[in-house]
């Protein structure tokens, strides 16, 4: 069974493959039968990296159904956990997050029933390194293509979750047990592709790339392959050529339709490359200008549509070096300071801030069952602690004061026009605001009363429920304190517990903030709210505008 499937009755036309080697229906066997003897011919955990793409649900329904046949069979050990996993980044695709969640919530049940230990789980970011705190925070900026940076979202918000996942799971794992990781990439789907699974080894049984046990069960599969076993996939059990874990998986074609805005299978009339809709997160710049997936998803799905227009800001800011923060807050020994585009400035942050905010509370107004939540309380207060120790705000409690506005007294912000800067040059420099000034001998302000006692964690760490009652209970007054230093708040945050950082950072958290309190103090962190490059103009220190 290799069918070339064209919606398009007008145009439809017979499409020539070559001869497989096998109908696909054996070779979908052949790929469970490779998969259960993965797992018996020695103790073998299976991690299925499913992304809700048509690709890793093939490979997902053939793995459930391999430890099914083998639990059928008395074959599967009950004290080896198997694990799908699945990436969150925390700004997904509400339509994409909704479907893999409906997802992994069908493993669950299928599992239980057919006696199969699985674990079906998202993958997060830690907070700190969230999109909400590392970037809204003021600590970088968006990743922007054809601009030689890199990619760091995928390897932050991505692979690094799923890899601390596996870690996590193999350490539970009884003595000799393996983990292998199933993977969908196949042959056919691009040369860069190839090339990486070639580089893998991919081949018919499990290779050893680089430390870690890979299986490749679909490599050889084309694209037709893999649709006709979504649209004739049965439940597991209940006949047909191919085996599903869910009762349909007719959705996953619903989904790419929606993204693409016509049949997914050929594209449109055969003129276009099938399959090539964007299912990302709703804030990636990689799209371009436009998004023409999360553009299709909106006609349908009106959720989407704020989400789509709050992408368009922030990719206007591309260019505008006026929205950028230059002042670095890592003052050397001389009293220079690095003068280079880092993250947004306060100003846009702020902007940001309450947009999100504003956003969050007209879907709850629209929906008892709201589908996103892109700041919640925890990231609120990882927010407001960013902002203190980085100096960006020229007020204190500005994130807990955008919270109060929109959440307590119904105020709501619209989402900024859109920047119409050109391209500018925004190297870097060095500027001598403290010249001859070493920070050595001031005394720091990070925890300055002595005898407090704080939390200390392995890393940042906001306590949710913390959190949600901090905003709650002393929002409001907080909220009102418009007199003290904006860099006070980290004290505050530490004395009420809500906010626990490595023992390891103090001394440098002391230091950043005796920075940003003498930068305050000669003026310059009005550039860190105001935005845009400052330049030195003489000996004496003076700031200008540039761009």
């Amino acid at each position: 069974m290799n069918l070339a499937i064209n919606l398009d009755t007008e145009t439809a036309a017979p499409t020539t493959f070559e001869p497989a080697a096998a109908p696909l229906p054996q070779r979908a066997r052949q790929a469970i039968d490779l998969l259960k003897a993965i797992v018996t011919e020695q103790p073998t955990s299976l991690l299925i990296a499913y992304s809700g793409g048509k690709d890793s649900t093939v490979v997902t329904s053939l793995a459930l159904a391999a430890l099914a046949e083998l639990a059928q069979e008395g074959k599967l050990s009950g004290d080896i956990e198997h694990m799908a996993v699945t990436s969150n980044t925390g700004i997904e695709n509400p339509v994409i997050e909704r479907h893999v969640g409906s997802h992994l919530r069908a493993m669950r049940t299928f599992c239980a029933e057919h006696g199969i230990s699985l674990k079906a789980q998202w993958a997060l970011p830690s907070l700190a390194e969230s999109w909400q705190v590392s970037v809204l925070g003021g600590r970088r900026q968006m990743a922007w293509p054809s601009e030689g940076q890199s990619q760091y979202c995928s390897v932050d918000w991505k692979i690094k979750p799923i890899d601390a996942l596996k870690r996590q799971h193999a350490e539970s794992f009884p003595k000799g047990v393996r983990q292998v990781t199933l993977l969908g990439s196949r042959f056919e789907e691009s040369a860069r592709r190839t090339a990486n699974m070639n580089d893998q080894g991919a081949g018919s049984g499990v290779v050893d790339h680089q430390g870690r046990l890979l299986a490749y069960p679909i490599a050889d599969w084309t694209t037709s392959d893999v649709w006709d076993y979504i649209l004739f996939a049965q439940p597991f059990g209940q006949g047909g050529p191919f085996p599903s874990y869910a009762t349909s998986l007719a959705d996953v074609l619903e989904v790419y339709n929606s993204a693409n805005g016509e049949c997914s299978i050929v594209g449109d009339s055969g003129k276009r490359t099938p399959c090539g809709a964007r299912t990302g997160c709703w804030a990636c710049p990689y799209a371009g200008k436009s998004d023409e997936s999360l553009t299709n998803m909106a006609k349908d799905n009106p959720e989407m549509a704020p989400l789509l227009a709050l992408r368009q800001y922030i990719v206007s800011l591309r260019h505008d070096v006026g929205a950028r923060n230059f002042i670095g807050t890592d003052i050397k020994d001389g009293g220079d300071i690095n003068i280079s585009a880092a993250g947004y400035s306060g100003r846009v942050l702020l902007d940001l801030l309450r947009a999100c905010l504003t956003l969050d509370a007209e879907e709850m107004e629209r929906s008892d069952n709201p589908a996103f939540q892109i700041i919640t309380p925890q990231e609120l207060v990882a927010i407001e602690w960013n902002w203190a120790i980085r100096g960006i705000q020229v007020r204190p409690w500005e994130a807990t004061r955008a919270w109060v506005e929109v959440h307590h007294q119904g105020k709501r912000f619209p989402i900024p026009s859109a920047s119409t800067a050109a391209p500018a040059q925004a190297g870097g420099q060095s500027l001598h605001p403290l010249e001859g000034e070493t920070l050595g001998s001031v005394t720091t302000p990070l925890m300055a009363n002595a005898g407090v006692t704080v939390a200390t964690g392995s890393r940042l760490e906001v306590d949710p429920e913390g959190a949600m009652e901090m905003l709650s209970i002393e929002g409001d007054m907080l909220a009102a304190d418009t007199e003290k230093a904006p860099e006070s708040v980290a004290n505050s945050l530490l004395m009420r517990g809500v906010v626990s950082i490595p023992a390891s950072r103090r001394g440098e958290l002391d230091r950043r903030l005796t920075a940003v309190a003498r930068l305050r103090e000669e003026g310059v962190m009005q550039w860190a709210f105001h935005g845009g490059r400052p330049e030195l103009a003489s000996n004496e220190f003076q700031l200008e505008m540039v761009g």
